[in-house]
């Protein structure tokens, strides 16, 4: 622990305004890449990749296997971006369009979280009154990669009118979930995957487990409509909220993201 000490102390002396900023630099693109990774696919196989790593370097002291696995390495490395390829092409889109700073709707500005939180409640009351069925996904920290893929891109601003013709029953993209970040509507027709959980009622639909399987796999917010019953109910964290008036609906989505809001101001470099 001296020897440590000591030669922390010998670099602090010779350690740069620009050598900081470059290992700053460094730190947070990294940040950014393991967050663009998280709740993908991609993040499995950087499991994978640690794994063969760390058999990698434990085989230093296995002359054969240790060669056999560098051999490896460079078929390994181009397997990893064609493997990777969409979200490279992925994290390349959300640079030009201003960054890796896109975030989830609770990176918008309060008045903007509460309009579109407003048009999303709007929309479920509307779909509820007409015996529409819906699952709206507000996509929060975690990207959704995976689940948009499964759908059809739309790319439009939230709107009652857009979510009330996504889910008119007469559309091809109303069997369903859409997915929004920030205030934009990302896909529609999304496949999410259904909760199962032991024990979960007979009674629940597939639209309502639907939208536990998603919450219990991430942070996202779904709001469900009720084709049945015209019940609007929030899952979130795992846990399903049922049959939720227009108030509380707006009370829940508005504590879920201000409080991320919150988080963002006193973490702030998490944007």
């Amino acid at each position: 622990m001296a020897a440590y000490w000591k030669t922390l102390t010998d670099l602090l002396p010779n350690l740069r305004v620009l050598d900081a900023l470059d290992v700053l630099i460094v730190a947070y693109l990294i940040y950014r890449v393991l967050l663009l990774l998280r709740g993908t696919r991609a993040a499995s196989l950087l499991r994978g990749v640690a794994l063969v790593l760390l058999v990698l370097l434990v085989s230093s002291w296995l002359p054969t296997l240790n060669y056999l696995l560098r051999s490896l390495i460079p078929v390994a490395l181009l397997a990893l971006v064609v493997i990777f390829q969409p979200e490279l092409r992925m994290a390349l889109e959300r640079l030009g369009r201003g960054g890796f700073l896109i975030g989830s709707l609770g990176s918008l500005g309060e008045e903007t979280t509460a309009d579109v939180i407003g048009e999303v409640v709007e929309a479920a009351v509307s779909m509820s009154e007409k015996g529409h069925g819906a699952l709206l996904v507000l996509e929060r920290t975690q990207p959704l990669v995976d689940i948009i893929r499964t759908g059809k891109a739309i790319n439009g601003r939230v709107s009652v009118e857009l979510l009330m013709t996504i889910f008119s029953p007469r559309t091809p993209l109303h069997d369903g979930a859409v997915v929004i970040r920030g205030a934009q509507v990302l896909a529609a027709s999304c496949v999410l995957p259904h909760s199962e959980r032991p024990g979960l009622s007979t009674e629940t639909g597939m639209r309502h487990r639907a939208a536990l399987g998603l919450a219990e796999r991430t942070d996202a917010v779904v709001v469900v409509v009720s084709e049945e019953t015209g019940n609007i109910s929030l899952a979130f964290n795992g846990t399903l909220s049922p049959a939720l008036e227009r108030p509380q609906l707006t009370e829940r989505l508005m504590e879920l993201f201000e409080a991320q809001q919150a988080e963002k101001r006193f973490f702030f470099w998490r944007k």
